[in-house]
């Protein structure tokens, strides 16, 4: 019996280093897109904080997500400023990369929940418009961990965008881009 509770004692802290649940996440994101290596550029539209929450090598973020042109569009928004405020009053703010995607990493800003966010995206005409999280976020740092990508749904409110539909002239997918849709 002492022998049982030893190894029980001895191998509960090993244990504790696989997550089924994350596990499954990070299986059902499938396979990195052929031509895009691991960075800031890959897996747009996914979320962030399954590999990067803390769970895996890291690096670790608090924050990530995309931006996209308009919510049926796989169209990412370079140059969107996302300005986060959380509880205790600390603001930040990140730029999209050409993947649409941003990121803030542990050591910028751990957040205390719920969390403001709002988003300045960047218009082909060259105008800005400026949009407003209706909801607070209140636990989850990774965007698409409530926002899927593709438009709303029952379970989700859709991918984060900048307008409900194309502008004249309209988004186009950056070129040149190491990520998002049509890798260079």
């Amino acid at each position: 019996m002492r022998t049982l509770v030893f190894a029980t004692l001895l191998l509960t802290p090993l244990a504790g280093c696989f997550s089924p649940v994350n596990d499954d996440l990070i299986d059902s994101l499938g396979p990195e897109v052929d031509g895009v290596e691991e960075g800031e550029f890959h897996r747009y539209g996914q979320p962030c904080l399954a590999c990067h929450g803390g769970y895996g090598p890291g690096p670790h973020f608090s924050v990530g997500g995309t931006v996209f042109a308009t919510p049926n569009d796989d169209i990412p928004v370079a140059g969107a400023k996302v300005i986060l405020t959380d509880a205790a009053g600390n603001r930040l703010e990140k730029t999209t990369n050409c993947a649409g995607n941003f990121y803030v990493e542990e050591e910028e800003l751990t957040p205390a929940f719920p969390m403001h966010v709002e988003i300045e995206c960047p218009l082909p005409d060259g105008t800005v418009r400026r949009a407003v999280m209706g909801t607070r976020i209140n636990r989850e740092g990774a965007c698409a961990g409530c926002h899927d990508k593709g438009p709303a749904s029952p379970t989700s409110p859709g991918q984060v965008y900048c307008l409900e539909t194309q502008p004249t002239p309209p988004f186009s997918v950056p070129g040149g881009c190491p990520g998002g849709p049509n890798p260079q």
